[in-house]
């Protein structure tokens, strides 16, 4: 009887002590379950930001709204990543998708004031009458090309990636699924 009261103490002891070890593991020393749930409450936020500046932009038009794409911003993710080290707004080797990319002066840029900038660019310049940019620079439909994408009639999806730089500045790369900006045709 003393062995098998032992045996049961043991037990318990053990498994109490291996899910100790468990909860510690899990939370890998980082603040835990809170920690992890504050992050993945600010992602969201800024995901519904990012959503809401291409969709105020869409609904403006006539539009229909964009959804996210887990996928795409993986794949976003990763590359503003690898422009870490020189911060440059290049496009992405990847041609499946439409493709906008901006950097902000320093590491306080929000996604959200990143995507605006794009879409400023086309309510102050793009002239849907004509199908043409006046921008400042002279450089003509090209300066308009990140706020056509973004209101592209065909396009459904989206998926960005934020990141810091090396350089302290903020990079932002959003890919757009289907792809604009294709041919001569207007955006809407």
């Amino acid at each position: 009887m003393a062995n098998t009261y032992v045996s049961r103490v043991a037990i318990v002891v053990v498994l109490a002590m291996a899910s100790l070890c468990i909860a510690d593991t899990t939370d890998g020393g980082n603040g835990g379950a809170d920690a992890d749930a504050g992050r993945r409450a600010r992602a969201a936020a800024t995901v519904a930001e990012i959503l809401s500046v291409h969709n105020e932009a869409r609904r403006a038009v006539g539009v229909a709204p964009l959804t996210w794409s887990a996928g795409i911003a993986s794949y976003t993710k990763a590359y503003a990543r690898s422009r870490r080290g020189d911060c440059a707004p290049r496009r992405s080797p990847l041609f499946y998708f439409g493709e906008n990319a901006f950097v902000g002066k320093g590491r306080h840029w929000k996604a959200m004031a990143l995507a605006a900038a794009w879409v400023d660019e086309g309510r102050r310049w793009y002239d849907y009458g004509s199908n043409t940019c006046a921008a400042p620079d002279g450089s003509s439909s090209s300066s308009c090309a990140r706020y056509t994408q973004v209101v592209w009639r065909n396009t459904t999806q989206l998926g960005c990636g934020r990141v810091v730089c090396d350089s302290g500045d903020t990079l932002l790369v959003c890919d757009y699924f289907p792809p604009g900006n294709y041919g001569t045709g207007r955006p809407y």
